[in-house]
């Protein structure tokens, strides 16, 4: 099981299945609509996304939310596939550190000629007339003048082997650019890991939020804007203020839009969402502000850090009977009984930028739930004042809140940085080709002094190059030849010698 679990990893066409996978899952999170972050926190936006979805995707919706193709990146079989990427590239990595070590390492520096004929780039030098070790340091220096590093055995039959090669190191660094791709996969999920992050944040338009984890500062969110398509009540885009307080004073002020966030201090304020509230006030006959209480399903909310006589949001995070957004409020009257407010919020209603919004009203008197004393939109302008409530004004404002995910990371660095090392690394094994060269020298039967000689090269890419380089070479130790025997120029050939270079198939 493990030798076949092994194998698999090891495999090439596994390795390529993987990522045309990845490819076909990253094409398929970029075209299909994904979900904000924290958005399920919020089971009205939530349902509104996924009616959208309905609409677009018909019966498949729900085996694609099954699926998870609505948040892919953050979905099981994605991570898994991530895994398994990572441990295909660390066991290939693996398997192949023993063969490219024996290769840059070679355990012997013979040569066969049946194994140097079988190359296509090859020289033959014959009857050359240097002794086979003479032969040996003019052929030496002339490889090292070409930068490469030489190994040398002599057989007890008197050959003379040499073994060069040059850029060995470029099959190391195969090593490195994937380490770095590993690296740089964990790194980012381990950033996840690091610091802190706390999605669905609301932050109410104009009031200072604390963030704790021991940062001594706030940020306010002001001027919120929308942008709308022409002729449509549907958003283009929205984007609101940011502001950093410390010490009482403003240090930072920024335009947030979606996916472009605020960051200080290695917190980033990314803007995922807005929510309507409304902004509500209550007044006696005489103008004076009357006290309120915000209201949940159980009875009133009670907060001692909030000023009852300022005006009071209104969040509508409840839902009423008929699945709207609703929020309930209670007017404190002295010496009479209580007001509560049931305020429905029709977010599809249509209003004017200077015009109340679109609220549904139900007032009742003290603890009589079922007698509603008022049941009625508010008016489009103005106070709402309820004939069965003489001398009270209800004062609504429209107002938006958004909502945040804070988080605290230490950026793209640690992954730009094993990126920039996976860059280099692949582009100098594509670029730096590890080329490697034999040589035999044979002594002449019965002529010490002279030998023949077999030069024979071999690249791993860019093979047409290193054609025209082996051909320089080869043209090279023809001339260090010439010169270590200290005669004119071709007299290797006056003597009886020969001299054949092999390119590619054919002599020259």
């Amino acid at each position: 099981m493990f030798e076949s679990t092994w194998n698999l990893f090891c495999s090439v066409r596994f390795a390529v299945v993987l990522i045309l996978i990845l490819a076909a899952a990253t094409t398929l999170g970029t075209i299909l609509p994904q979900i904000s972050p924290g958005l399920r926190n919020f089971p009205l936006d939530y349902a509104d996304f996924m009616s959208r979805a309905q609409v677009r995707f018909g019966a498949a919706t729900g085996v694609m939310e099954w699926t998870g193709l609505f948040d892919l990146y953050n979905s099981f079989w994605f991570r898994l596939l991530i895994v398994l990427i990572c441990y295909s590239i660390i066991i290939c990595t693996l398997n192949r550190w023993g063969p490219t070590l024996r290769l840059i390492n070679p355990q012997t520096v013979r040569s066969s000629e049946a194994f140097l004929n079988s190359l296509n780039e090859r020289a033959q030098f014959s009857g050359v007339p240097l002794a086979p070790a003479a032969a040996a340091a003019t052929l030496t220096s002339a490889l090292k003048r070409s930068r490469y590093r030489v190994l040398e055995e002599t057989a007890p039959s008197g050959e003379v082997y040499l073994y060069a090669d040059r850029d060995r190191w470029s099959k190391m660094v195969t090593f490195f650019s994937h380490a770095a791709l590993v690296l740089l996969i964990i790194t980012a999920a381990g950033l996840t890991q690091v610091g802190w992050r706390e999605q669905s944040v609301f932050m109410a338009p104009g009031q200072p939020l604390k963030l704790g984890h021991g940062t001594d500062f706030t940020v306010r969110q002001t001027n919120f804007r929308i942008e709308k398509f022409a002729g449509s009540n549907d958003v283009k885009e929205y984007w609101c203020d940011l502001t950093i307080t410390r010490g009482g004073q403003d240090v930072v002020k920024k335009t947030i839009r979606v996916n472009d966030p605020l960051r200080y201090e290695d917190i980033n304020f990314f803007l995922v969402q807005y929510q309507e509230v409304a902004d509500f006030r209550a007044f006696d006959a005489g103008g004076h502000a009357l006290p309120t209480n915000a209201m949940g399903e159980a009875g009133p909310i009670n907060d001692p850090t909030a000023d009852a006589l300022q005006p009071r949001l209104m969040q509508f995070s409840q839902k009423d009977s008929d699945g709207l957004p609703m929020d309930l409020v209670q007017i404190k009257r002295p010496g009479q009984d209580t007001v509560t407010l049931q305020v429905s919020n029709y977010t599809n209603t249509p209003r004017g930028d200077n015009e109340n919004p679109a609220l549904f009203v139900q007032a009742f008197v003290g603890k009589q739930f079922d007698k509603p004393v008022y049941r009625d939109f508010i008016p489009r302008q103005g106070p709402l004042t309820i004939a069965a409530l003489p001398g009270l004004q209800f004062q609504f404002g429209r107002n938006t809140a958004t909502v945040m995910e804070i988080a605290e990371d230490y950026g793209l660095s640690p992954i730009a940085f094993w990126f920039v090392i996976m860059t280099i690394g692949f582009a100098l094994s594509l670029y730096i080709t590890f080329t490697r060269c034999w040589v035999r020298i044979a002594p002449v039967a019965g002529d010490p002094v002279r030998c023949d000689i077999t030069l024979a090269g071999l690249a791993e890419k860019n093979k047409i190059t290193f054609e025209a380089e082996f051909e320089k070479l080869a043209l090279r130790a023809r001339d260090y030849l010439v010169k270590a025997t200290g005669e004119a120029d071709h007299s290797a050939t006056d003597t009886g010698g020969r001299v054949a270079v092999a390119a590619a198939g054919g002599e020259s």
